[in-house]
């Protein structure tokens, strides 16, 4: 988990130190609208649907025109599903209602009777990561050339998914070179068009922000490293379709061989990336889609939040008091340095509950029994007050 330095103004009082004018941590706008459009044309969806398409979520009302964009990826075993899967309309809309632009994407897939075959699955994989880097390329494509339709930032591109979408959008954020991939996965990746694909839209940049993990894998843990984006994740540990650690999809050791979120956190944590991981005990597969609005959105949301440029702006005053806080995010103890003796210390959640915590001499703060979810820290100094956030874990 990274460190993050804040120089904060002892002008700013808890009420007015949020950032981001107010968007992006819950729903601020009623409505949306959804509009269907094709990102690329060099693969066909079916043989009745030519090209493949994306459903762009926009908030109604809205008059920003750089706005964060996600863009979601359906599961269904890459054999199934579309971008009208109700999570997926629910992930998009809920995150519209926040302020940024939503994506639901198709995205090539294969038959049922083509699980089993280890290489053809990896295949399909590729091509899906394939298409998701040409929507990711579209909307930038579409920023610089086409006016910015969708008024997206194109510095602030997530991807995400669900099941089989999410495997998808892992491997496109974390296998970012050829070294240490099997000798018997280069074809395969050649025959996608490289690392890139060929999917359509080339000559710009398929980069993202970070990714958003609900209930997905990585086919290796080896290919983790230091310099991955962020990534959240929200999946259950008795999942018996997508494993929480290195096993084999669907629990059929017929079909390949996935390393879920637990083993995906204990590799990219003692990295420093910053991430976040919420585990769900029980409820196999579907609990993070059954407890969408409970659990999966806004502990999604809070994390999410924390990455947003807007969000991690440099406050200097006159003084420029320093005030350091890590880890962020944080699983149980949060040390806090600041250089003057703190009088009085708060921990408050988004609603403004207040919690009884307390700080050692030595600057830590026990947070191991908040529930997960974003805080506020404020603590005071002689005459100022100091305020940040924080994400417990």
């Amino acid at each position: 988990m990274k460190k993050i330095l804040f120089f904060i103004s002892s002008l700013f009082s808890f009420h007015v130190f949020a950032q981001c004018d107010g968007r992006y941590e819950s729903e601020i706008f009623s409505s949306v609208s959804v509009v269907e459009v094709e990102y690329t044309d060099v693969y066909d969806w079916s043989l009745f649907n030519s090209g493949l398409d994306m459903d762009v979520y926009t908030p109604d009302g809205d008059t920003y025109t750089e706005r964060p964009l996600i863009i979601f990826a359906h599961g269904g075993s890459f054999f199934t599903g579309n971008k009208n899967n109700p999570t997926m309309i629910s992930l998009c809309e809920s995150f519209a209602k926040r302020g940024y632009v939503t994506a639901s994407i198709q995205y090539r897939l294969t038959s049922i009777w083509n699980l089993t075959d280890s290489l053809h699955m990896l295949q399909t994989v590729i091509n899906g990561i394939s298409d998701a880097k040409a929507a990711v390329r579209y909307f930038r494509k579409d920023a610089a050339i086409n006016g910015n339709i969708f008024g997206i930032d194109p510095d602030q591109i997530y991807i995400g998914g669900y099941s089989a979408g999410a495997i998808l959008a892992v491997n496109l954020a974390f296998v970012n070179d050829t070294i240490g991939v099997p000798s018997h996965l280069l074809p395969i990746i050649d025959a996608a068009g490289g690392l890139e694909g060929n999917s359509g839209n080339l000559g710009y940049s398929s980069s993202v922000k970070a990714v958003i993990n609900i209930a997905g894998a990585v086919y290796k843990s080896s290919y983790i490293d230091v310099n991955d984006v962020p990534i959240v994740s929200v999946h259950a540990i008795d999942d018996g379709t997508v494993p929480y650690y290195c096993d084999n999809a669907i629990s059929n050791p017929l079909i390949l061989e996935v390393c879920g979120s637990g083993t995906i956190h204990d590799a990219i944590d003692p990295l420093g990336v910053n991430n976040a991981l919420h585990t769900f005990s029980s409820g196999g597969h579907s609990i993070p889609s059954i407890d969408m609005y409970n659990i999966t959105i806004p502990f999604i949301s809070d994390f999410i939040f924390t990455t947003l440029d807007c969000n991690e702006e440099t406050y200097v005053n006159e003084n420029e008091l320093s005030f350091e806080v890590y880890p962020n995010p944080v699983s149980d103890v949060l040390n806090v340095v600041v250089f003057d003796p703190i009088l009085d210390l708060k921990v408050m959640n988004m609603i403004g509950k207040h919690f009884s915590l307390n700080i050692s001499s030595d600057g830590k703060i026990d947070v191991s029994n908040l529930i997960p979810g974003v805080y506020y820290l404020e603590v005071k100094i002689r005459d100022k007050v100091l305020v940040t956030k924080f994400v417990k874990r």
